[in-house]
């Protein structure tokens, strides 16, 4: 009986060895087309490692090394060296959404931005990571009847992946913003023959009333603005405004079902301005950049802008995320992000399903 309680120690003590040896190991990654590091939160929150990071745009360097301490390792993509590339276990890039936006040309691969596609698979088929995490717009879906899909599912395959994609929504994952976009992810043939199947959906979804933070006036509204609200919630008529009003914002283009116009956002768009109901998650997260401003969403409950604090909660940003540069920089640099519980939960997904470690 002694042996035998003895062998169950043993046994038990190797267990938990194991168990201490796995939970302080890290899985690497790199982090490529990175913007503000999106990617990165999303996988250090579970365990991962960022050896490598590359991102042209010098103010994304800038709010990347306030946060994480390091400037990136490469600049532009097009020109690393696919030999001397450091060895990764997940191989993660965001690239260029807007030669496949619905808002853009739609050129896909005819786009210079196009083809750093490409460049990313050389880098792969020579670093041969265990796992491949891409993210980008869902046009890339269905852009060019599907072709330029196709290509990057073939292109992937033919270097030695297995891949699976997805298109997920944000709002599915404690964001209280719709944000759909396409993710990919491909396996190293040698590791696993299954499909890699992705979670949907992680928690309930939430309203942007639940990150309001009452009381940021950071971001004030100009008179102008001011006018522009008393017409539409009816407090004035349009002779009473005082300037000449475009005729794409004369009246609201689109008001929500149940949109309390006195405590709503209005979203501010080229064909017209749309009020949108605090009470789900809002729109896909969008800014648009005119005469060198921002065309900031206005939350008319407290007559002001959203706050860039509102702006990273909606983005699934951390409220103590720094952004050293200019205020219409950094909105920018939100909008272009990836959202991090998107990615972390991905990530879990491929812990559990690909032996990475």
């Amino acid at each position: 009986m002694k042996i035998c309680f003895a062998y169950i120690k043993i046994q038990y003590t190797f267990v938990l060895l194991i168990f201490i040896i796995m939970a302080d190991k890290k899985f690497t990654f790199s982090d490529l087309c990175a913007g503000i590091g999106g990617f990165r939160i999303g996988l250090e929150s579970i365990g991962g490692h960022c050896i490598y990071s590359s991102e042209i745009d010098g103010d994304c360097e800038a709010t990347y090394k306030s946060n994480f301490g390091e400037k990136f390792d490469f600049h532009d993509v097009l020109k690393i060296n696919p030999t001397t590339f450091p060895s990764v276990d997940v191989f993660c890039a965001g690239f260029p959404c807007q030669p496949f936006s619905i808002a853009g040309k739609q050129k896909g691969f005819n786009d210079p931005r196009g083809e750093i596609f490409f460049k990313l698979a050389e880098i792969i088929k020579q670093s041969q990571p265990k796992v491949v995490f891409l993210e980008n717009v869902t046009n890339l879906v269905i852009i060019n009847k599907g072709e330029v899909m196709k290509s990057i599912l073939a292109t992937l395959d033919e270097i030695g992946y297995n891949v699976s994609y997805e298109i997920l929504d944000s709002s599915n994952f404690g964001i209280p913003q719709t944000r759909k976009r396409v993710y990919i992810v491909g396996q190293r043939k040698d590791l696993t023959s299954q499909l890699f199947e992705f979670t949907k959906k992680t928690k309930p979804k939430i309203s942007f009333r639940t990150v309001i933070e009452k009381g940021d006036n950071s971001i004030p509204i100009s008179e102008k603005w001011n006018k522009y609200i008393d017409l539409y919630i009816g407090k004035i008529v349009e002779q009473e405004v005082g300037f000449e009003l475009p005729k794409t914002r004369k009246k609201l283009e689109r008001v929500d079902t149940n949109a309390d116009l006195n405590n709503c956002v209005l979203q501010i768009r080229s064909s017209g301005i749309r009020a949108l109901s605090i009470d789900k998650p809002l729109p896909t997260f969008a800014v648009s950049i005119s005469g060198g401003g921002a065309m900031i969403p206005v939350y008319t409950g407290e007559r002001r802008h959203l706050s860039l604090l509102e702006m990273k909660r909606l983005m699934g940003f951390p409220d103590n995320f720094k952004f050293p540069t200019s205020r219409t920089s950094s909105i920018k640099q939100l909008a272009n992000a990836v959202c991090p519980p998107v990615i972390q939960s991905i990530g879990k997904d491929i812990i559990r399903q690909i032996m990475i470690y």
